[in-house]
């Protein structure tokens, strides 16, 4: 090989080494898209609950070439038990009230001890319960002697986090990363040299 062929050889190989790091935050931008779609799926695979609500949750922070760094958060509190499966759907007044039964987890239906349904001046549908006061459970009397209802207390199922925080979740999260990283490093490698 002549001098001229050399030099045009390193100035290539300098070239594609300067677009590297937008190759790598490419790469990086894509698996954390696909991350967010594997945790979803993951989530859905194990808890009755719709993929728009784990997706509401969840936060990505693209990378740019300067940072190489994508990040995925996830936000949120305990979500009203009526976000997933429950039996009745509605209030039902002026018949005997049904027992109420809920699945959180998928295949996991259990009936939940003294709830009712029932909707709120606002509007609100959700499954309450009546706040027992001490051991005893009897309602205390009050100044002139009556004993009012209990205050009532809505249930609630764990938030999109903590479903995300799960060790099936991360390990399965944490699997398709690696999987998912290398194929498109090696995709977008393949792109800057001509492949």
């Amino acid at each position: 090989m002549n001098i001229e062929g050399i030099r045009e050889l390193r100035k290539s190989l300098r070239v594609k080494t300067e677009k590297m790091p937008q190759a790598v935050s490419r790469a990086l931008n894509r698996t954390g898209q696909g991350v967010v779609t594997e945790a979803t799926r993951k989530v859905r695979e194990m808890y009755s609950i719709k993929a728009q609500e784990v997706k509401a949750a969840m936060r990505i922070t693209l990378s740019s070439p300067q940072s190489g760094i994508v990040e995925v958060t996830a936000k949120g509190g305990s979500l009203p038990l009526t976000r997933f499966k429950v039996t009745p759907r509605q209030p039902t007044p002026g018949r005997r009230s049904r027992p109420v039964k809920a699945a959180v987890r998928l295949g996991q239906s259990k009936t939940v001890s003294r709830a009712f349904v029932a909707r709120l001046g606002s509007g609100h549908v959700g499954v309450y319960k009546r706040k027992f006061p001490g051991v005893t459970r009897a309602r205390p009397k009050n100044a002139k002697g009556d004993r009012p209802e209990l205050p009532i207390e809505e249930l609630f199922a764990p938030a999109v986090p903590v479903m995300l925080g799960s060790r099936e979740v991360v390990r399965h999260v944490m699997d398709e990363t690696e999987r998912r990283m290398t194929d498109r490093l090696d995709h977008e490698i393949g792109r800057i040299m001509g492949r």
